[in-house]
């Protein structure tokens, strides 16, 4: 009866995605809803391609499984993901659909899933991935996701045994996922700027897991990324497999420690040091399937990080840059803050990160705003500091306790109408953050500032 109830739901749920395609949507979340519907164990019951990757953590997750799919593709293997980021049940419940055909079948050599870490319990246990990489874990929304060792025992229980997992040797708390499952740790090696103290407002992992103590660090990057050590016990840090021994930047080069002991160089996609991390998981996972150094160098030079989540428009003398910046996540937010803030040049920055939620009824929790770093715009390069939608006004008000004076800070309630409120005088760059749900807001944005800037030329 099972297996009767899983065909009539491929089939209803694939006609479901036709009737949705041909209305001009994309079908990534609602097959998965029907699907489910008539058959609900249709995770369990779908079968598995040959090779089966999860990417899950706080940040960065979209960007390694659409990084990863990319790389697979060129690589000539036919391949499924949830490139667009519905990485919940119903979304992964899409993407098992996709990679099978109408008789049920599977169809592809590899799917690749984005999973929402919280959602992970309801998706792991059931597609049983051959391997689990986890970005990270930070804090993130208190009302979604309450502490990261909340979400870190959601991950620890529901992974399976079998499955080999992909780890950032320098974050404290995701590293030492599963300590009896085989792993692999990537990560970065002592840089000239890395601090030996936590400076931002949140750190979350400042003591040993095992004895309490505080943590001493032989280098910090930010928040709790870094190499620890407990001077109490023997807690210290993974050692990474896979180590990037030098990050240049301005020659855009990564050179990787391997296993092995060989140093390879491969291109950086990109400077900042969140999509470094992001490349180097890429790196480790594709050498882990056996592709060569030659192969991934080759490979890696020919991708980029998504446009949804960083693009560069130039017009005359200004360039216009979304960039993500994820609401309700300060320590997202942080990372892009102090990323565009240390960009060279006279900049504007808007912000446009309150979620669809605060559109119907403003019940979220406000504090995230205040663990925002707005002191990072408090320089003299920084022109002008927008902040647009619902939120605005909270957030002028923690611009203005970082120090920004108020002639530099303007807000509208209205995202694209704030776009007439920047001041373009002698500004290089500007720059439109947004959260996961304000992307298509943001295009409007830059489309109406690009329009204006053409008009001004």
């Amino acid at each position: 009866m099972s297996k009767l109830r899983y065909h009539i739901a491929v089939m209803a749920a694939k006609f479901s995605k036709v009737i949705i395609r041909l209305s001009g949507r994309n079908g990534t979340h609602t097959p998965g809803v029907v699907a489910r519907k008539i058959c609900p164990d249709f995770m369990a019951q779908a079968p598995k391609a040959p090779l089966c990757i999860c990417v899950t953590g706080t940040n960065g997750k979209t960007t390694v499984s659409n990084m990863l799919t990319d790389m697979l593709e060129k690589e000539g293997k036919k391949v499924v993901s949830n490139r667009t980021g519905s990485n919940i049940v119903p979304g992964c419940v899409t993407n098992l659909l996709n990679s099978v055909n109408w008789l049920g079948r599977c169809r592809v050599d590899a799917t690749v899933f984005e999973v929402d870490e919280r959602a992970s319990r309801l998706i792991l246990p059931y597609v049983k991935p051959d391997y689990l990489v986890v970005t990270n874990l930070f804090r993130d929304s208190l009302k979604r996701n309450a502490h990261p060792d909340y979400i870190f025992s959601v991950i620890d229980t529901y992974c399976p045994d079998t499955t080999k997992l992909i780890l950032n040797a320098d974050e404290q708390c995701s590293s030492n996922l599963k300590p009896n499952s085989e792993h692999v740790y990537f990560g970065i090696g002592k840089q000239d700027d890395d601090k030996t103290e936590p400076y931002n407002l949140i750190a979350d992992y400042t003591l040993c897991p095992k004895c309490g103590t505080k943590l001493k660090f032989n280098y910090l990057r930010y928040h709790h990324i870094g190499n620890a050590y407990c001077p109490n016990c023997d807690y210290k840090s993974a050692d990474a497999d896979y180590l990037a021994t030098k990050v240049d930047k301005e020659g855009k080069k990564l050179i990787v420690r391997e296993k092995d002991g060989n140093e390879i160089e491969y291109a950086l996609i990109h400077d900042a040091l969140f999509n470094i991390y992001n490349e180097l998981t890429v790196i480790t996972m594709m050498r882990e399937l056996g592709y060569s150094s030659d192969e991934v160098k080759k490979r890696i030079a020919e991708i980029h990080v998504p446009e949804s989540r960083y693009s560069e428009t130039k017009v005359g003398n200004v360039t216009v840059v979304q960039a993500l910046s994820k609401g309700q996540s300060a320590v997202s937010s942080c990372r892009t803050f102090e990323y565009v803030a240390e960009e060279p040049g006279k900049k504007v920055i808007m912000i446009a990160e309150d979620d669809f939620s605060d559109r119907q009824k403003s019940i979220e929790f406000i504090g995230w705003i205040y663990d925002l770093e707005y002191e990072q715009f408090a320089r003299d390069d920084v022109m002008q500091v927008v902040c647009c939608g619902p939120r605005c006004l909270d957030h002028r008000v923690r611009a203005l306790i970082a120090g920004i004076p108020e002639e530099k800070i303007a807000w509208d309630l209205d995202e694209v109408a704030a776009v007439d409120k920047v001041k373009l005088e002698g500004v290089d760059k500007v720059y439109i953050l947004y959260d996961c749900d304000t992307y298509g807001i943001s295009c409007k944005m830059k489309q109406k500032l690009l329009k204006r800037l053409e008009d001004e030329k």
